[in-house]
């Protein structure tokens, strides 16, 4: 059985485990914090997670981990077959975890452990949220899942990309970063509704709310 090693309060790591739900892929979560003990850099080299344990070795990173199921678990289908809408999923991908993702990580140790506020950040991120969302509104289709009509991995990825955004924004900048975008949003009620969201979703809140209260 695959085995997913990581921490629920982790986006990255939800959108692997949605991705093996919306699969219907058996698998057992291991819980793994990220970390630089050997025993973990030999299965994850940076001491990132998710980690997925496999018959066949470990793998990392969230991208190759979804092509992998993709590839042992063909049906449903969450990458389109064609080249050019296949590598419109990715780009999705790409630009929700460049523009999205990664700047309001910058805060993510202020959010999560109370660490200083990085004045610099707090100028920069919110400029870069704004344009990351203007040039996602322009690519994505959103009729009715972001790359089309055919519900994909790029919209499993930016649920959970959104989750981090919104917490960042809201709490730091008081500022709703859907709030120009009604198809967006729109596209963000269909995929909480999914079975699959609202239990991942779910379960990374009671983590969190551990967390705090640890």
């Amino acid at each position: 059985m695959l085995k997913l090693h990581g921490v629920a309060i982790s986006n990255y790591y939800n959108m692997v485990k949605q991705s093996l739900l919306e699969k219907g892929l058996p698998f057992e979560e291991v819980f793994q914090p990220p970390g630089q003990q050997a025993g973990f850099l030999a299965h994850s080299p940076m001491g990132k997670i998710p980690l997925l344990q496999t018959e066949q070795g470990y793998l990392t990173e969230s991208l190759a981990i979804m092509e992998y199921l993709e590839e042992i678990r063909p049906v449903p289908r969450l990458m389109p077959v064609a080249p050019f809408e296949r590598a419109r999923v990715r780009q999705l991908i790409l630009m929700a975890q460049l523009y999205l993702d990664a700047p309001a990580r910058r805060h993510l140790d202020h959010v999560l452990f109370g660490t200083p506020l990085s004045a610099e950040a707090h100028g920069q991120v919110k400029s870069e949220l704004e344009r990351g969302m203007k040039a996602l509104a322009r690519l994505s289709n959103g009729f009715p899942w972001l790359a089309g009509a055919g519900f994909s991995y790029a919209d499993i990825v930016l649920l959970h990309s959104l989750g981090l955004v919104e917490l960042v924004s809201r709490q730091l900048y008081r500022w709703d970063p859907l709030a120009d975008y009604p198809g967006l949003r729109a596209w963000q009620a269909r995929m909480v509704g999914r079975e699959h969201s609202q239990r991942v979703l779910t379960e990374q809140r009671q983590a969190l709310a551990t967390f705090r209260a640890a």
